[in-house]
C-alpha cells in the first residue's frame, strides 16, 4: 500500500513540475516573429516573395495546422496572389511559344526548335525552383498551362521521331540523335527502323557502311548488333570460310573499329596441339607454360597431347597451331642479401588478469551497498506520513540502482578472463634477398592451313624480368608479419611466378602466317607436318641432352635389379630381384607389414606382397607385381679377401647410389635383431658405406651377389666413431633362405 501511495505521489509532483515549465516556455518568446504567419506577413511587406515562400516550406507543420485561422488564410492568399503576380508573365511566355513552335519542320529548321525548346524549358526550370510551387494552391493557374504546352509540344515531336529517321540522310556521318529537336532513345528507334538502315546499309559502299557503324553502332540493340556484326563482316570477306587469312584478320580488325562486337567469325575452326617434346616434359626440363590467349572470336579448341593427330578437334580444324616449346628456363640472382630483426612469440604463460580483481572488488562493494538499500531504515509513517512516503521512495529507488549496478558488474565478470595469456617474445633474423627473376623461352611454332594445304613454321623467343624481395624465415608469429610483407613476399610467391605461363596472342601469331607467304610450305599429308615437327622436338630434347650434366642410366644394368622398398609406417629400405618376380631385402625392412610399395629404377612404382619372412637371418621375400630381370649369385665356397665389391641402395633416402670398397672378412657374429642369443650367422665384412635405407640391397662382386647388405657399427663402445664396419648377410645364408621357400636363382662364378 506504501509504494501505490509513493508513486501517487511522484506522479503529481511530475505534473506540477512539466506544468510549471509549459508555463515558463510559453512566457518568454526568444523569436523575432512571434509565429511563421507573422514572419511570412513581415517579408511580404518588404517585397521578398522569394523567402516567404521558403518559410511556407520549412514551417510546413505550423500552417497545416493553422491553415483555418482567419489571419493566417489571409497572410497565405497575400502569398498566392503576390505568386501570381511576379511568375504569371513567364508561365504565359512559355506557355505561348511553346504553343507556337511549328511541327513538323524540314532538317534544316531542327537546330533552332531545339534551341528554342532548350530555352523554354531552362525558363521552366527556373519557375520550379520556387519553393512554394510544391504546393498547387500557390502556382499560377498558367503555370500548369506552360509545364502542358511545353511538355504536348516535346511529345509531338518524340512521337514523329520514328517516321524523321526512316527520312534521315543515313551514312553520311551526320548523326541522327545528336540533331533531332529533343531527346529520343536511340536503341528503340534504330530497332523500330531495322528495315529502313537495313536496306540502306546493303546499297552502302565500305566507306558510308564504315560511317554508319561507327555513328550508330553502340545503339543498336545487342541482337541487331550480333546480326549486324556477322553482316559487316561477311561484306568486307565475302569468301567467308575460303578466304584468305589476311582478309580474315583486316575485315575483324575494320569491325572493331566500328564498334562491332563480333563474337564468332563465321566458318573457321582452329585447334591447338601441344607438341612439345615428352621427355623434356617427363624430365621436367621446362620451368612454365606457354599460353596462347584467343584474342579473336574463332571456333577455338584444344586438342590432347596423348591423342595428338588423331584428335577429332585437330581432324576438324580448318587451321591447326602447333606449340612446340624448347626452352622455357626461371633463373634467380640474388644482388643482396640482409638480415633484419625482429621478433616472435615463442611461448605463453599465464598471468593473473588485474582486471579480474578489480571487477571482483567493486561487485564485492555494490553486493554491500545492495544489502544497505534493503536493509535502511525510513521514517515511521507514524511520525509522519509524508516523510515515510518520501523515504520508501527514494529507498525503492536506491534498491533498483544498486540492483542494477550488480547485474551490469555480474556479467562483465562472467566475461574477463581470470588469467591473462603473456607473449614471451624472443628476437631472431629475417633474411631478405633482393634478387632479380629471368624468364626466357624459345617456342617453335607451327601453323597448317588445312584449307590451303601449306603449313607455316616460326620462333619467337620470350624474355621477361621482374624483381622480388623475399622474406626466408618469416615467423608465423612474428608481430611485424604484414609489415614485411608489405614490401616484400614469400617463396611461394616467387615460385608462383615463375611457374606462371607465360600468355602470347593468337592475332600475333596468325598475323606473321599472314604477312609472309614466301615462307608457306606445301605439304600432301599430315606425316609432312608431324615430321617436321619430330624434327624440331628431336633437336630441343638433344640439345637439352647436350647442356645438361648426368650419369648415363644404362651405363650400369646392375641398377635395374634394386628397387626401393617401403613399408606402410614410415621404414625405407632397398630390395632387389632374384627371379623375375621375387625381390629379396631385410626382414628389419618389411616388419611385420603384409604389404609393401616398391619403386624401380625407371621410376615406376608398384605395390608387392611379403610372403615369407625370417627374423633370425634378417631376411624377407616379396611378391612383386611387375615382373624383372634377376641378379645372379656367386656360388664359389671361397672368396678372395681384398677384392672390390660394391653395394646399391638408397642411404638416408638418396635413391639409387652406389658405394664401393673392399671385401674386408668373413665373419660368424650373432644376428643383429638377437644380439642376446648363442646363435651364429656369418656375414661378409666390407668398408663399403652400408647406411640407413641401405638395408635389403644388394652388394655385388662384379656381376655377382655375394650378400644381402644388413648393418654397420656407428660407434665403438668408448664412444669414438667407426668406419667402415659394415656387414652383409653372406650368401650362403641367404640360399638356405631361398631354398627353403622353394626359390631357385641363378648361380655363377666371377
Amino acid at each position: 500500500m506504501s509504494r501505490a501511495v509513493s508513486v501517487a505521489v511522484l506522479c503529481l509532483c511530475a505534473i506540477l513540475t512539466l506544468s510549471a515549465c509549459k508555463a515558463s516556455k510559453g512566457s518568454g518568446v526568444n523569436n523575432a516573429f512571434e509565429t511563421p504567419a507573422k514572419q511570412v506577413a513581415v517579408l511580404l511587406d518588404q517585397g521578398k516573395i522569394e523567402e516567404a515562400s521558403d518559410v511556407i516550406v520549412h514551417q510546413e507543420a505550423f500552417f497545416a495546422g493553422a491553415f483555418q485561422d482567419p489571419e493566417v488564410k489571409a497572410t497565405l492568399d497575400r502569398l498566392a496572389g503576390a505568386l501570381e503576380y511576379k511568375y504569371s508573365p513567364a508561365a504565359t511566355e512559355i506557355r505561348d511559344k511553346a504553343n507556337g513552335i511549328e511541327w513538323p519542320v524540314s532538317q534544316s529548321g531542327w537546330g533552332s526548335i531545339k534551341a528554342e525548346l532548350s530555352a523554354l524549358q531552362a525558363k521552366l526550370d527556373d519557375l520550379k525552383k520556387v519553393a512554394a510551387f510544391k504546393y498547387p494552391r500557390y502556382r499560377p493557374a498558367i503555370y500548369n498551362e506552360a509545364v502542358s504546352a511545353l511538355k504536348a509540344k516535346d511529345d509531338l515531336i518524340r512521337a514523329d521521331a520514328s517516321a524523321s529517321f526512316a527520312a534521315f540522310p543515313l551514312g553520311t556521318g551526320q548523326d541522327f540523335f545528336a540533331v533531332y529537336p529533343v531527346s529520343v532513345n536511340a536503341s528503340s528507334i534504330l530497332a523500330e527502323n531495322k528495315r529502313t538502315w537495313s536496306n540502306a546499309l546493303s546499297g552502302f559502299s565500305t566507306a558510308q557502311a564504315d560511317t554508319f557503324l561507327a555513328t550508330y553502332g553502340k545503339n543498336l540493340p545487342e541482337s541487331v548488333r550480333d546480326d549486324m556484326a556477322q553482316r559487316y563482316f561477311l561484306s568486307l570477306c565475302p569468301k567467308g570460310k575460303n578466304a584468305e587469312l589476311k582478309d580474315i584478320l583486316a575485315a575483324y580488325a575494320k569491325c572493331r573499329a566500328a564498334g562491332m562486337n563480333l563474337k564468332r567469325i563465321p566458318g573457321i575452326k582452329i585447334a591447338f596441339l601441344q607438341v612439345t617434346s615428352p621427355d623434356l616434359i617427363k624430365d621436367k626440363a621446362l620451368d612454365f607454360p606457354i599460353s596462347v590467349k584467343v584474342d579473336i572470336p574463332f571456333d577455338a579448341s584444344k586438342a590432347s597431347m596423348r591423342k595428338a593427330f588423331s584428335h577429332k578437334a585437330v581432324k576438324e580444324a580448318d587451321i591447326l597451331i602447333l606449340m612446340n616449346v624448347a626452352v622455357s628456363k626461371a633463373k634467380r640472382i640474388v644482388a643482396r642479401n640482409e638480415k633484419v630483426s625482429s621478433t616472435y612469440v615463442a611461448s605463453y604463460s599465464k598471468e593473473d588478469n588485474p582486471e579480474y580483481d578489480i571487477i571482483k572488488a567493486e561487485l564485492a562493494a555494490a553486493s554491500s551497498q545492495y544489502h544497505a538499500a534493503e536493509s535502511r531504515d525510513t521514517t515511521s509513517w507514524i511520525i509522519s506520513i509524508t516523510a515515510h512516503l518520501i523515504d520508501e521512495s527514494r529507498k525503492d529507488d536506491k534498491i533498483e540502482d544498486t540492483n542494477k549496478r550488480l547485474d551490469a558488474l555480474k556479467q562483465k565478470m562472467r566475461t574477463t578472463p581470470k588469467y591473462l595469456s603473456v607473449p614471451d617474445y624472443q628476437p631472431y633474423l629475417v633474411s631478405k634477398a633482393h634478387m632479380d627473376i629471368y624468364k626466357f623461352a624459345t617456342v617453335n611454332y607451327y601453323i597448317v592451313d588445312k584449307r590451303k594445304k601449306v603449313f607455316f613454321r616460326d620462333t619467337f623467343d620470350v624474355s621477361q624480368k621482374s624483381f622480388f624481395t623475399v622474406c626466408y624465415d618469416l615467423q608465423k608469429s612474428d608481430p611485424n608479419q604484414q609489415k614485411f610483407l608489405q614490401t616484400s613476399v614469400l617463396e611461394e610467391d616467387v615460385v608462383r611466378h615463375e611457374l606462371e605461363p607465360v600468355v602470347v596472342n593468337l592475332s600475333d601469331l596468325l598475323e606473321q602466317y599472314a604477312s609472309r607467304p614466301s615462307s608457306w610450305k606445301k605439304y600432301a599429308s599430315m606425316g609432312a607436318v608431324h615430321r617436321a615437327v619430330v624434327n624440331d622436338t628431336s633437336a630441343a630434347q638433344l640439345k637439352h641432352k647436350e647442356e645438361t650434366y648426368e650419369y648415363d642410366k644404362y651405363y650400369d644394368k646392375r641398377f635395374d635389379n634394386v628397387v626401393v622398398v617401403r613399408n606402410l609406417g614410415a621404414g625405407l629400405g632397398s630390395g632387389f630381384y632374384v627371379t623375375e618376380d621375387m625381390i629379396l631385402t631385410n626382414y628389419h625392412v618389411v616388419e611385420e607389414n603384409s604389404y609393401v610399395k616398391l619403386k624401380l629404377f625407371s621410376g615406376r612404382e608398384t605395390m608387392g606382397r611379403v610372403i615369407a619372412r625370417d627374423a633370425r637371418l634378417d631376411l624377407a621375400l616379396i611378391q612383386a607385381d611387375v615382373k624383372q630381370k634377376p641378379v645372379c649369385f656367386y656360388d664359389k665356397r671361397t672368396i678372395p679377401l681384398g677384392e672390390t665389391v660394391e653395394a646399391i641402395g638408397h642411404p638416408n633416402g638418396l635413391e639409387f647410389s652406389i658405394a664401393r670398397g673392399t671385401l674386408s672378412s668373413i665373419r660368424k657374429m650373432k644376428p643383429i635383431n638377437y644380439a642376446a642369443s648363442n646363435d651364429w650367422i656369418q656375414y661378409i665384412q666390407t668398408d663399403a658405406a652400408i647406411n640407413g635405407g641401405n638395408s635389403g640391397g644388394p652388394l655385388f662382386y662384379g656381376n655377382y651377389v655375394i650378400g644381402v647388405n644388413d648393418w654397420g657399427y656407428s660407434k665403438m663402445g668408448d664412444g669414438r666413431t667407426a668406419h667402415g664396419l659394415n656387414f652383409a648377410i653372406h650368401y650362403s645364408e641367404v640360399f638356405s633362405f631361398l631354398k627353403d621357400n622353394g626359390i631357385k636363382v641363378c648361380k655363377g662364378s666371377k
